[in-house]
């Protein structure tokens, strides 16, 4: 006889970010410090207020989401509020407008005003207790690392008159 299926298991499936990233991002999810997230408006929507979602780390199920509210957005008009939410980094607006540039131009689809969807969401139930316990760990580097990547624009812009 086999086990029941998981309520979750024919949910849709989504990753944050990059291969690179998509482990500390999913941290950052189960740790409750990041619930938001934007992506380019020429990707397309396919969620909405109230869908769920398996978010995945290298294809394996770590942690249920609920989408809150999704909106379209211009990348200048994303404020400090919405980078608090969506927890990366130091969880400012400066180190926000810098990783997200970057990764849009390394997309070769970056402009000031280009339109986002910008989507709010909660975390419904953490599927990878292994993540779970160095969700602590990813929360502390994410903030390390955004710490000093905003020191260093800072410092840059001093050095410029």
């Amino acid at each position: 006889m086999t086990g029941a299926k998981a309520w979750w298991q024919d949910l849709p499936r989504t990753r944050f970010g990059s291969e690179r990233a998509e482990e500390r991002l999913a941290a950052l999810i189960i740790a409750g410090r990041k619930r938001a997230s934007v992506w380019n408006v020429l990707q397309g929507c396919e969620t909405a207020p109230g869908m769920q979602w398996i978010v995945t780390v290298a294809d394996k199920p770590v942690a249920v989401i609920e989408t809150l509210s999704v909106e379209q957005r211009r990348f200048d008009h994303v404020d400090e509020a919405f980078a608090l939410e969506e927890g990366e980094g130091d969880r400012s607006l400066m180190f926000w407008r810098s990783v997200h540039e970057d990764f849009f131009r390394s997309e070769g689809k970056f402009a000031q005003d280009m339109m986002l969807w910008c989507e709010h969401f909660k975390l419904i139930a953490v599927l990878d207790p292994n993540l779970a316990a160095c969700a602590v760990q990813h929360v502390a580097l994410e903030q390390a690392e955004g710490e000093a990547l905003v020191a260093a624009i800072a410092g840059a812009s001093r050095n410029f008159p």
